[in-house]
């Protein structure tokens, strides 16, 4: 399936493009979709769309209208109760997939943590990705592979893993900081 949406990537808004578009092809777009937070309690930028990327995620055209199958946010140093909030692009996503209703589609994410910074973040995720009609693919969990989620699959191991992976990453910062 093709999706032609109004979504501006980061080289037609100026910004640095991501590596990701070295070798464009004009292929029909394969579904997948990788969001990526940059975030000091998550693995790096590169590392997330390495995984990405390994996936099957690639950056494609539609005639000469580049297609981003890549959104950052990049949140470094930022704390909020408001996530939504900051997550600006992941929101945009979410609104243009909302009125696409892409069914089948997949979104990716490298773990559990990078779905959402609590459980009930990655709760609220989950389920307006599921309401798009995509599916919830994680790359790496708890080590044992990856995982995909489709809408109504019991997600509570994944939330339980989103709150030890917050705790770790809790425990972390406070012993950096001594």
């Amino acid at each position: 399936m093709t999706l032609a949406i109004a979504f501006c990537t980061e080289k037609e808004s100026g910004q640095k493009a991501s590596g990701m578009d070295i070798d464009k092809k004009e292929d029909p777009f394969n579904g997948k979709w990788a969001v990526v937070t940059v975030n000091e309690r998550l693995p790096s930028r590169g590392e997330q769309i390495a995984r990405a990327r390994a996936w099957g995620v690639t950056e494609s055209m539609l005639g000469r209208k580049d297609i981003s199958a890549l959104i950052v946010d990049d949140v470094t140093g930022k704390r909020t109760t408001n996530w939504p909030g900051l997550l600006k692009k992941r929101a945009v996503f979410l609104d243009v997939m909302g009125t696409v209703l892409p069914a089948g589609d997949q979104v990716f994410f490298a773990t559990p943590l990078c779905i959402g910074f609590s459980p009930a973040h990655a709760r609220q995720t989950i389920e307006r990705i599921w309401s798009c009609g995509m599916l919830v693919y994680v790359h790496t969990v708890r080590g044992n592979g990856s995982a995909l989620y489709e809408a109504g699959d019991d997600i509570t191991d994944l939330l339980d893993m989103v709150a030890a992976e917050q705790n770790a990453a809790n425990v972390r910062k406070s012993r950096n900081k001594v």
